[in-house]
């Protein structure tokens, strides 16, 4: 479990090196593991029922991984039928009844496996099937042996499915306190401290490259005066509002900074931005906010700047994005400031 878990790390080098891709190194992974199990199983027929089951377990658990894809699914199907025919004796009628029974358990698999993946009793019922139509065939054991071969392969999978349920639960809980620090709850832009960070790492990117780095700063003008018109609620529908429609108009991550502040940063020159930062002021300008029957208008407060060779950090960059902001409001809002200059709107 834990080898394929990690996928070899040498092994995937190698598949990297030879441009292929994770799926198909996992799969000959596989492939060499079951082929190494049923060498054991010739070379030690007293431990045959250890062996098979460890080769059972390592064709069909990987196929209820959540990344695994049609064509990889496909193939490893086509392996298990092939240590079908190749573990069981043919000409028994019992054969054929598995047969169709480890089909019809593989079509259950590829529809159904992210939610057998999830869901701690499908898998272990899953598995017993599975383990049934394999063991009932072995007609050389007997039938206190094809039990407990049985009775082992739900276990070994019964220990994994609980091993993926924790560590399931734990990435979902990773998962989830990650989007609470970078994600603002009300708007779902990126936080403060998801700006902090990704504009160090974009700041680091720039100066090693000597690319260009464009810092758009803007206010909600007068936001206070919309709450206190409209009230809250009305002034967290406004957010949002203009949060989707920034969104929707520009390639890069919205950060919300502070109560009615957002910042984007482009790793592109000025002349290329300030069109877009024009039609986006007006686009804001222009668009009627409506909530519970009421009708806001708002404008937009600019400060842009960017990457000069002087800047020892990001907050360099930012307190003169944020001096041009204030420019603007000084200047009487709803307008654009570009390192001192006010920028004419169409």
């Amino acid at each position: 479990m834990v080898f394929y878990n990690s996928r070899l790390i040498t092994l995937w080098d190698l598949a990297r090196h030879e441009k292929l891709n994770e799926h198909v190194a996992s799969t000959v992974f596989i492939y060499l593991m079951v082929a190494f199990c049923l060498f054991a199983t010739w070379a030690n027929p007293n431990n045959s029922t250890a062996y098979l089951n460890w080769a059972l377990y390592i064709l069909f658990i990987p196929l209820i991984d959540d990344n695994i894809v049609a064509p990889e699914f496909l193939v490893r199907a086509l392996g298990i039928v092939a240590f079908w025919f190749y573990t069981n004796t043919v000409r028994a009628s019992m054969f054929y009844v598995s047969l169709v029974a480890v089909l019809l358990i593989l079509g259950l698999m590829f529809k159904f496996h992210k939610q057998i993946h999830s869901h701690l009793l499908l898998n272990i019922e899953l598995t017993a099937w599975i383990g049934v139509a394999f063991w009932i065939t072995q007609t050389q054991l007997t039938l206190t042996a094809s039990l407990m071969g049985t009775v082992m392969f739900v276990l070994m999978n019964w220990f994994t499915s609980l091993y993926w349920s924790s560590e399931r639960l734990a990435n979902l809980e990773r998962n989830r306190l990650e989007q609470q620090v970078n994600s603002d709850t009300l708007t779902k832009a990126g936080s403060f401290f998801a700006f902090k960070s990704d504009s160090a790492s974009a700041l680091a990117t720039a100066q090693r490259n000597n690319s260009p780095l464009t810092l758009v700063m803007f206010d909600i003008d007068h936001f206070k005066n919309v709450n206190d018109t409209y009230g809250h609620a009305a002034g967290n529908a406004v957010l949002i509002g203009v949060t989707e429609l920034v969104q929707n108009m520009v390639d890069t991550r919205l950060y919300r900074t502070g109560g009615e502040e957002f910042n984007l940063f482009f790793e592109t020159p000025k002349a290329q931005i300030l069109p877009l930062m024009q039609r986006l002021h007006r686009q804001v300008k222009n668009a009627d906010f409506v909530y519970e029957g009421q009708h806001i208008s708002v404008t937009l407060s600019m400060g842009i700047t960017v990457l000069n060779k002087g800047d020892l950090s990001f907050e360099d960059v930012y307190e003169r994005a944020d001096a041009n902001l204030y420019l603007s409001k000084r200047s009487g809002r709803d307008c654009i400031t570009v390192d001192g200059q006010q920028l004419a709107l169409a």
